[in-house]
Order: C-alpha cells, then sequence, then structure tokens
C-alpha cells in the first residue's frame, strides 16, 4: 500500500486547508517511502507504520501531519523549493509520534486515534523499541540529506534538540503537576510552553531556516508559535470533553488525573468541598474513575465557569498570534491567519 505522490506540482491559490490535505498526503508518501525501503523486522517497521496510521486508509486515523506541514507551506511561501524542506518536515512527524508513543504509555492512554495505541497493540517492551527507533529514523535523515549545506543542517539540528529538549521538560513538568492540589494557570502555562509551544514553532523555525528567512521573519515565527502552542493545546483541552480526541470516551484527560488548563481556571472558584472531591476524582487510579465522577467534573468546569474562561482566554491567545504575525511576509502571514482560524475551531 505504498503511496507516492510528486511534490513539483502543488495547486495554485489553496486555502490553508487544501494545502494541509495536498501536503499530509506528500508527508504520508515519504514517510511510508522511508519506512518501507528497510529490510522489514517484525515488530518493528511494522509498528512505526502502525503507529503513524501508514497501515490504514482512513486520514483520521493517520493524524493531520499539522506539524510537518507547517514546515512545508512556510518554506514555500517564503519562496523556497518545499523539496528541500520535506526531509526536516519528515523529521519532525517522526519526533512527534515518538513523543505519542511514550506519551501514552507514561499517561496510560489506551486509545490513540481512535483505535488501541502503540503499546496495547504490540505490548509494553516493544512499544518501547519502536518509539525509540523513531529517534533512530530521525537521526539517519539528519546523517543521510544532501540538499542542504552544512550551516543549515547545524541550524535544523540545533532546533530540534531545542525542541527536544523543552519537550521533555514539559512532559516532566505535566507529570510532576499530577500531585498538586493548587493546580494554578501559570503552572499551566509553563507546562505547555514548554511542552507545545516550542514544538509548534520548530517545523515553523525549520521550513524559514530552509528558506533563508531574516532574523525579524524568524522571531515573528518563534512569538506565533510560543502563543499558538498554549492556544492549541487549551482548545485540545476543551475537544477532549467531548468524544473527539479519538481516545475513547469523553474526560480522557479526568481519568488520566491531567491537570489541564480547566482545572487551573476552575480551582480558584470552588467551594472546599468541591476542591476536595475534584481532587479525589483527578487522583483517582483510572479504572476507579466512574462515569458519573466524569460527568461531574465537567458540570464542575460549566457551573464554575472554567470552560468560558478557557474560551476567552483563546480569543486572548488568538489576538496576540495574530499580532505577532505582523512581523512575517505577506503570502506566509495569510496562510498562517488561517491556519490559526483552523486550530481555534478546530473539533478533533
Amino acid at each position: 500500500m505504498t503511496r507516492s505522490l510528486s511534490h513539483s506540482a502543488p495547486p495554485v491559490g489553496r486555502s490553508f486547508s487544501e494545502s494541509l490535505a495536498y501536503h499530509s498526503r506528500v508527508v504520508d508518501a515519504e514517510l511510508e517511502r522511508m519506512i518501507r525501503a528497510e529490510e522489514q523486522v517484525e515488530n518493528l517497521h511494522d509498528g512505526l507504520l502502525y503507529s503513524l496510521g501508514l497501515d490504514q486508509q482512513d486520514s483520521a486515523t493517520r493524524g493531520k501531519r499539522l506539524r510537518p506541514v507547517l514546515c512545508l507551506i512556510t518554506a514555500e511561501s517564503l519562496g523556497a523549493d518545499p523539496k528541500l524542506a520535506l526531509p526536516f518536515a519528515a523529521a519532525i512527524e517522526l519526533f512527534h509520534n515518538f513523543a505519542l508513543v511514550h506519551d501514552d504509555i507514561e499517561d496510560g492512554d489506551t486509545m490513540r486515534r481512535g483505535r488501541p495505541c502503540t503499546y496495547v497493540h504490540y505490548g509494553l517492551p516493544q512499544a518501547i523499541n519502536i518509539g525509540d527507533y523513531f529517534i533512530c529514523k530521525v537521526i539517519s535523515i539528519f546523517a543521510g540529506v544532501k540538499s542542504w549545506d552544512e550551516r543549515t543542517r547545524f541550524r535544523l539540528l540545533e532546533l530540534l534538540s531545542e525542541t527536544a529538549d523543552h519537550t521533555h521538560i514539559g512532559q516532566c513538568l505535566d507529570m510532576n503537576a499530577r500531585a498538586s492540589r493548587n493546580f494554578t494557570r501559570d503552572d499551566y502555562l509553563r507546562i505547555v510552553r514548554e511542552k507545545t509551544g516550542y514544538y509548534l514553532a520548530a517545523p515553523m523555525l525549520g521550513g524559514a531556516v530552509i528558506a533563508g528567512a531574516d532574523d525579524k521573519t524568524m522571531e515573528a515565527l518563534r512569538h506565533f508559535g510560543h502563543v499558538i502552542g498554549p492556544l492549541f493545546q487549551i482548545v485540545d483541552d476543551l475537544i477532549d470533553l467531548t468524544e473527539g480526541k479519538g481516545r475513547g470516551a469523553a474526560g480522557s484527560d479526568i481519568r488520566e488525573g491531567k491537570r489541564s488548563y480547566l482545572v487551573a481556571a476552575v480551582t480558584p472558584n470552588c467551594t472546599p468541598d468541591e476542591l476536595t472531591k475534584l481532587y479525589g476524582v483527578l487522583d483517582s487510579p483510572r479504572d476507579a474513575t466512574s462515569v458519573e465522577d466524569v460527568a461531574w467534573v465537567i458540570d464542575l468546569f460549566k457551573r464554575r465557569g472554567a470552560i468560558a474562561e478557557a474560551a476567552r482566554y483563546c480569543d486572548e491567545l488568538k489576538a496576540e498570534a495574530l499580532g505577532a504575525l505582523e512581523g512575517v511576509p505577506e503570502p506566509l502571514r495569510v496562510v498562517l491567519t488561517e491556519a490559526t482560524e483552523l486550530l481555534m475551531n478546530r473539533k478533533t
């Protein structure tokens, strides 16, 4: 089921949604080519394909490929041939899935994109190895690309290293926070800026490096990414209250005990009894958290204004993100403005 798609003739004048659909197919074809080009080892290469969703025709199971697409769109909008950015875009997606495989293990989630996550499907030992092998593939990309000069290669490697560093700090802060019973918005924002902000800025910065962007553009994209990351995550927190995340029933974050933006927003407004019950539910083992417990927490978020506060703060972050784009050349500003609207209004 190998996919193939030329990157030489993308549609002209397309919207961000059209670009997302087009470039995601390009990324899928490149990822599948890389994996299938190797001698296939059972429970390893098929595990990479499974984790990436490349064993499926349904694009919803494969994921949106948002990060690598942002890389390709940025490079293209700044005047570079997106083929030059494709290896870095692929590396970003491989790194992303390395993080997802391990994140599901650390969080105890059992579903990813509407089906059993990698460690459930392959078992814990094989899943750890599959996740680690994603990083091997990232390294092989940097070692093998011939189209980058050494300065570009170094800057991209430095960018990926910085991103990995912040991502792991953010993940540790996230796990540390699960013991907190006085979780604040500042706590939350530090976590998501480390865990998500750098993560979303990196692909755009990589595309800009490949396009030879000036310092003003680089700084504007960094600011934009560091704002859009928290926006993306808060929207994710809200989607989790529905079944839109493909992780099983609504409220997976509640069952996990995650300190979401909603927990931070509701904590100052609760009575002592409500706080005791809220954190009691969050701190209970996943399999001991009932449907009724989840429904009570969601109702608390509604009654105490946390959902409305999250929506208000998303509007604030959106305005800041669009302001950051004033420092970006117009072709890229237009497409990233549309991307911001899409991220703000997504349901999955």
